[in-house]
């Protein structure tokens, strides 16, 4: 939960505009919604709100003043380490705060806190730091639009990855070996950056898993050895657990990118599906009628329609057909119920989110430019290795 929220003032309470006056004085504009929001955010919620910005004006004290907002920092220049003392003085740990930010000047101070938002009108390089996006401008509602989303942020999210040892295909799958790591441990490591995943868990039928994930001081719990698919094996741990949405995180999936796991939970935050998934378009023809890759048709607000090993559409082309990511959001309640549901679909198409489309449930897409690359048999061994390498040597760089 974030017990605290730094907030930056020009491109955020305000839309950046700055009206000098004749005698030299300026002036802001701030939203009266964002005000409303910031006061809900002290007075029933009992959390902080901290305004840090490098500037300085009259205009943020007179409206901070008009809010009860007490901690008012004007004149930093280094953000960073401002709201590091403050976190320390107020006792709160910065994984547990949130920074709301528009500019290159904010990025260092989100890197430090545990969620990072923005309006929807901060510079790119702001938004790819950012676990939530608001889909409000700067000073028209953005801070209120992200108070709110915060608060929703009390839902606890778990993380499983069910790694399963016996592949038919490829046998010890999860520990098959990956640019010098088990692949296990390159799952695990990537999902472990998700923002807004409180806890991650490999549920695996085999010692051997259990003691790789250990090794790198991850969490791994043996689970009934008999399971038919993944997400039973996922749903054994949640109904342990007691989150309120669980993540289906593909064992097989050694380039998983967190801030994709972070958009399938913001997917179930803010849409009414139990389920979401991520869906990308298909840019390599050989894929349309490749069985492997499971295609996906959507209606006009990204639910599901239907999924299939086959062409759908029939006559769909590179960039207008989807592929499906096997990446799955669950609210942990209806996860246990799905468990139970019988599915005809399912059998015929080897494809278990059919049995949420056949018993008359929805499941929200999220549309993605992730690539996925699974590691299913011996080949797809060294395309991966390759990625991970190049991957490697950019960071070196």
């Amino acid at each position: 939960m974030v017990d605290v929220v730094f907030s930056d003032v020009d491109g955020v309470l305000t839309d950046s505009s700055i009206n000098i006056g004749d005698d030299g004085e300026s002036f802001k504009s701030f939203d009266v919604k964002d005000g409303y929001g910031i006061v809900e955010w002290h007075n029933h919620d009992d959390r902080e709100f901290v305004i840090v910005t490098s500037r300085s004006s009259a205009a943020v004290e007179h409206r901070a003043a008009e809010l009860g907002i007490d901690e008012v920092h004007q004149g930093v220049t280094d953000k960073r380490e401002t709201i590091t003392q403050i976190a320390e003085r107020l006792g709160v740990d910065l994984d547990d705060a949130a920074y709301v930010g528009d500019d290159l000047s904010d990025v260092e101070a989100m890197e430090a806190v545990g969620t990072a938002c923005c309006p929807a009108d901060a510079v790119p390089e702001v938004r790819d730091e950012c676990s939530y996006v608001s889909p409000r401008n700067g000073g028209h509602g953005a801070v209120r639009d992200t108070l709110e989303n915060l608060r929703n942020d009390s839902t606890t999210v778990l993380g499983v990855i069910p790694a399963r040892y016996g592949s038919t295909r490829l046998p010890g799958k999860p520990l098959v070996e990956l640019d010098g790591k088990p692949m296990i441990q390159h799952v695990y490591e990537r999902a472990n950056r998700a923002d807004l995943l409180d806890e991650l868990v490999v549920a695996t039928d085999d010692e051997r898993i259990v003691e790789a994930v250990e090794a790198v001081d991850g969490t791994a719990v043996m689970t009934e050895p008999d399971h038919a698919t993944g997400t039973d094996r996922v749903a054994e741990v949640a109904a342990e657990q007691g989150f309120d949405f669980t993540i289906n995180i593909q064992g097989d999936e050694p380039l998983i990118d967190p801030k994709l796991i972070d958009a399938i939970v913001q997917a179930l935050r803010e849409n009414s599906p139990n389920v979401a998934t991520p869906i990308s378009p298909i840019d390599d023809s050989s894929q349309l009628n490749n069985e492997n890759t499971v295609k996906v048709v959507t209606d006009t607000d990204g639910r599901a329609l239907y999924f299939s090993r086959s062409r759908i559409p029939a006559n769909g082309t590179t960039n207008e057909t989807y592929k499906h990511i096997g990446l799955y959001g669950f609210k942990t309640d209806f996860l246990l119920k799905y468990i139970d549901m019988e599915s005809d679909l399912e059998a015929a198409e080897d494809l278990e989110q059919l049995r949420l489309l056949e018993n008359g449930y929805e499941i929200q897409t999220v549309e993605t430019d992730y690539d996925s690359k699974e590691v299913n048999v011996e080949s797809d061994i060294p395309v991966v290795e390759k990625e991970l390498r190049q991957e490697r040597n950019n960071e070196t760089q």
